[in-house]
Formats: C-alpha cells, structure tokens, sequence
C-alpha cells in the first residue's frame, strides 16, 4: 500500500529529545516500510525519518510550538496530495483530514488520538474511523463522541532499550515525564525525600503550560540535593536512565487518565520495575506485583518503594512484558485495522 501518515509539528520524526506522538509515527513507518509498503511522513522539516529504509518526507516547515498552527499550515500543503495515497493515518490533534473525507468520501482515512479526549462532538462524516492507545482510552473516546472506536497499543523499537538485571542498577528513584502537575513530578519529590532516598527527575519542561510549576521543582530539588533535576534530556539519556535506576515511579494525580503510558512500557523493557497509580491504561500494561505496582492512593506509594516489594520484581519479566507492546505488534495491528477502512470502516 502507499501509505500517509501525518505527524503533529512540535517535535522532528524521530524525536531528538522525548517526545511519545511522534517516536510512535516513526516507529510506526519504519516498520511499515520494512514490510515492503511505500511510506511518506508529513513532519517538521528538522525530521530525519527519510534517512530510514524508503521513507519519504513530506517537508511541511520546521517546527512549531504551536500545533494548532502547524497543523493548519501543513493542511494547505498536503491536502491536495492526499488522493494519491491508498492510506491517510493522522495522528494529529485538530484532524483536518476529517475536512478532506468530507469532501472527497472516497478517501481512505484512518485517525489515531494521543491524548486525553479534546472534542466535544464527533467528526462529522458517517465512520471516522477513530482509534485509541487503549483500551481504556477507546472506552472513552467513544463515550464522550458517541462513535465506536477500535484500539492500538503504542509500539516501541525493543532494540533500543538495553536489558539490565537488578544487580546493575543503582540506588536512584527515576521520574521521566512532562514536567506539569497532573504526571506528579512534585508528588514523586515528595516520596523520594518521605522515605531519605535519591531520584532523577527528568522531562520537557518547554512545551508545559505553567513555568511557575517548573521553577517550584528546580527550588524543591536544590532544597533536597539526593534529588537532581535534569529537564528535557536526548533520547540516548532517557533509555540510560531507564537502564539504571532502582525503580520507575509514576505518579499521575487524580483527574488525568493516562492515554497509554509509554515510558512504563520503555521502564519495563529495561528491566526496571514500575510503581504507579492506576491512571487510565496503565493497568493495562503493569502486572501488579509481577512487573511492578499499581498503588490506588498518593499517599500509599511510599512503602512500594522499600526493598521489601521492589526486590520481589524480576527484571526478566519486566522485559517480557514489555515485548508485547514492541512497534512489530503495534504494525500488524494497525494493518489489520487499515484492511477494516478499505472494506468500509467501523
């Protein structure tokens, strides 16, 4: 098949720093394109994903801060290229492709949404063909539009990950996220400093919609130095820290429900335990007391953190987890799901 498959335009394809969306949409094509499909990314121009196997760019200008903006601009540029393609996956997050189904119902198009539900009605043609990062995140799409909605599991490249046993880590707690309130970063201070341990908060604090929150992090960390504040760090740094730390904790605050959750994924195919709270699909990924803990209440996670639970965690089954959700399963699915458009949608 030829394949389009669009990107937002905050972050390159693949991602030099951390970034979930688009890891997905280059792992996606990278594995698409190794299937003997003819691929073209529509991405930032400072992508390097046409540096991979056939993959063509679909150069729509750098990259902006501002997705809604670039998304915008990047419609006017591709839209009358799009009955080229047998395929349309937008990832993106205003799905102007919705726009170019209406007026051309012929077109194959196939939408993916990365996060928490931003719409208030449903796209407005008869089958949107909507997908979800789980099944969780499905359940709700389709309560809030009313429309059925099909899901997918985010799929990482395993390769990058490199394996460590328990004996080989260090003592260090690790928080990796955006640097916003609802992901927990001051909650996981909290923790790290409860129990006179170390940690590493590491994450994008640029593109976060309180700059105040940040500087409260950096004060909090200088005031506890066992805990060292890293900011955004490159994609080689986040796998060495999932390599090395004691334990992943991920301590989203009630209100946000996790879409997927793909550092607990990334955390696990290193051999690293997860504890976290139960936000949306992360029950879906973490097996309670096999590969990690999920922990109903804040103020409960603190004992998981002791020896006492982390050492029941092998690393070997960490990683087996992990494999389930590698970025070959999330292609055949999502295969499987292109074949369903074809022969008229859900």
């Amino acid at each position: 098949m030829k394949i389009l498959i669009i990107s937002s335009g905050v972050i390159p394809v693949f991602p030099p720093s951390y970034g979930g969306l688009e890891e997905v949409c280059g792992n996606l094509a990278f594995s698409l394109d190794a299937l003997g499909h003819e691929v073209t990314v529509v991405a930032p121009s400072e992508s390097n994903i046409n540096q991979f196997g056939n993959i063509k760019l679909f150069d729509c200008g750098p990259c902006n801060p501002n997705a809604h903006e670039f998304e915008k601009n990047a419609y006017e540029k591709y839209k009358g290229n799009l009955s080229e393609f047998d395929m349309v996956h937008d990832h993106t997050w205003r799905k102007y492709v919705y726009l170019a189904k209406m007026e051309n119902p012929k077109l194959n198009v196939i939408s993916t949404l990365h996060g928490m539900l931003p719409y208030r009605i449903p796209p407005p043609i008869p089958k949107p063909c909507m997908v979800g990062l789980s099944k969780d995140h499905a359940d709700r799409i389709s309560a809030g539009l009313g429309i059925n909605v099909k899901h997918v599991y985010n799929g990482i490249n395993l390769d990058k990950y490199k394996f460590n046993g328990k004996d080989s880590r260090n003592d260090r707690f690790l928080f990796l996220g955006r640097m916003t309130a609802f992901k927990g970063a001051h909650v996981f201070i909290d923790l790290v400093k409860g129990i006179k341990a170390k940690g590493d908060l590491v994450g994008d604090d640029i593109l976060v919609e309180d700059k105040a929150y940040v500087e409260r992090l950096m004060d909090a960390c200088n005031e506890y130095p066992d805990i060292k504040y890293w900011g955004g760090v490159t994609r080689e740094m986040t796998s060495e820290f999932f390599q090395k730390a004691k334990c992943y904790v991920m301590p989203c605050t009630p209100g946000w429900e996790e879409p997927f959750g793909l550092t607990v994924v990334e955390a696990m195919a290193s051999g690293c335990p997860v504890v976290a709270t139960p936000s949306g699909a992360i029950p879906e990924l973490i097996e309670h007391g096999k590969t990690g803990y999920l922990v109903n209440y804040l103020a409960d996670m603190d004992k998981f953190l002791y020896d006492e639970y982390l050492d029941r965690i092998k690393a070997e089954d960490c990683r087996k987890r992990a494999e389930m959700f590698n970025k070959e399963n999330m292609t055949t699915k999502y295969l499987e799901l292109y074949g369903q458009v074809l022969e008229g949608g859900w």
